[in-house]
């Protein structure tokens, strides 16, 4: 009896062990970034992306900051463009806005756009512990599109995000977004944190992860004082009458292409896809330049 009760202590202590590590792996502040130009998809395009990065870097821009519905001190990049109407980008998971928009920022600009970069929460200059795949990020959009308007006063405004950033912008769709809130362009988001944990977990530890999910909710719930069933991309969607266009790449090794298409499908608003064939995760602007380019004025130009 009493190596059975060790057995089952050990057991235990092993369980608790492995779901704090999963926890700290899935949502704990990072320092490095998820992807880097120097190894898998990226580095095809390394040269290009860094000659975006050192555009960016060599623009003239205004450091703000918000207090987030939470308490955190939340920092953006303003690039004023003299224009009634502005853009707010928002980043992937482990990341940061001048890195995913390397390539995009100078079209905005000659777009004739205002820019609002976000760092968001537990990323960049932006406090924050923990990354919630953009359960919280989502109540920021709302934070920083109010700001946008109090500050700068546009006429119009757009969303856009990149993978979790396109998450968070779609999650804030049925928000209580300012009104001159005209567009969302989603390229690569994903439909949920718990869709997009089972695939990582399947697919770079060779887990399932749908017994867990429950009680990794709990450990959200508890140490993060937010659930992973909170909110969808669907269920946002389909309460929201804000027009979305979605981007994806057919290719898309992180993020699945269908889970744009399962977006598409659940938003009653207007909405329009570009499935680009041959592109990877976050790269259908670049697989595809000029016909994203093409599709994202004509949404903006419709729009405004």
């Amino acid at each position: 009896m009493t190596w059975i009760l060790l057995i089952i202590f050990i057991l235990a202590v092993l369980f608790v062990v492995g779901m704090y590590w999963a926890f700290d792996t899935a949502f704990i502040r990072k320092k490095h970034r998820l992807f880097t130009v120097d190894t898998g998809p990226l580095a095809e395009y390394k040269d290009v992306l860094n000659k975006g990065l050192n555009f960016v870097n060599s623009l003239e821009s205004e450091r703000v900051y918000i207090k987030s519905f939470d308490g955190l001190s939340l920092a953006a990049s303003y690039y004023n463009n003299n224009s009634d109407t502005t853009i707010l980008l928002f980043h992937g998971y482990r990341s940061d806005g001048k890195f995913d928009f390397a390539c995009a920022v100078k079209y905005y600009l000659e777009m004739g756009l205002n820019i609002l970069i976000v760092d968001q929460r537990a990323n960049g200059e932006s406090e924050g512990i923990l990354t919630t795949f953009g359960i919280k990020e989502r109540r920021d959009v709302v934070s920083w599109a109010q700001f946008i308007n109090e500050k700068y006063a546009p006429q119009n405004l757009f969303l856009s995000g990149v993978s979790m950033g396109a998450t968070t912008v779609l999650m804030a769709s049925n928000l209580d977004l300012p009104k001159n809130v005209r567009g969302i362009i989603a390229d690569c988001g994903f439909t949920s944190a718990t869709d997009i944990i089972k695939k990582v977990a399947k697919q770079a530890f060779k887990i399932n992860a749908t017994p867990i999910i429950p009680i990794l909710n709990l450990i959200c719930k508890i140490l993060g004082n937010f659930s992973l069933y909170e909110t969808t991309t669907v269920k946002a969607l389909s309460e929201s009458d804000i027009p979305v266009f979605f981007i994806h790449g057919r290719c898309d090794g992180f993020v699945p292409c269908e889970m744009s298409e399962i977006s598409y499908r659940a938003a009653r608003a207007e909405k329009h896809i570009c499935i680009v064939d041959n592109a990877d995760h976050g790269l259908s602007f670049l697989v595809d330049s000029d016909n994203i380019k093409k599709q994202i004025l004509e949404f903006v130009n419709q729009h405004c």
